[in-house]
């Protein structure tokens, strides 16, 4: 390497005579017209349209299921007995009104859920593992 001293050099001029080069042309000062943003105004709702109302279950656990439009928004991700026949079932509001439509499954599911919380007695755990079965 009898030339890296050389190439070294020329590497250096060239890189200084670059950021050289780029700091003489920054534009420094000079006039800022700054340009006004239009404001977004959001479309307004009519007074005399009414929010809808969301149709789902009264209630956040079991089996007891009703169907209205003050249904909870938020639920605890605690497990009740009657929770998986939840499935069965759901809300519906192609009548004009928000009504409960279950399943010939969601009444079998409920009553053997209801049947395992009886044979379990206080043993929640017991019940659990007899409502896998529904």
């Amino acid at each position: 390497m009898k030339y890296q001293p050389f190439v070294y050099g020329i590497c250096m001029v060239l890189l200084v005579s670059a950021l050289f080069t780029a700091g003489c042309t920054l534009s420094s000062g000079g006039t800022v017209t700054p340009t006004p943003v239009p404001r977004t105004v959001p479309a307004a709702i009519p007074s005399d349209t009414p929010i809808p109302a969301t149709c789902g279950f009264t209630t956040c656990h079991g089996s007891d299921l009703a169907c209205g439009t003050n249904a909870p928004e938020v639920c605890t991700m605690e497990y009740r007995i009657g929770d998986r026949c939840r499935q069965y079932a759901h809300c519906d509001t192609s009548g004009g009104s928000c009504t409960l439509v279950s399943s010939p499954k969601f009444t079998a599911c409920k009553a053997c859920a209801e049947r395992c919380q009886v044979q379990a007695g206080p043993d929640s755990l017991a019940a659990m593992t007899c409502e896998e079965k529904c």
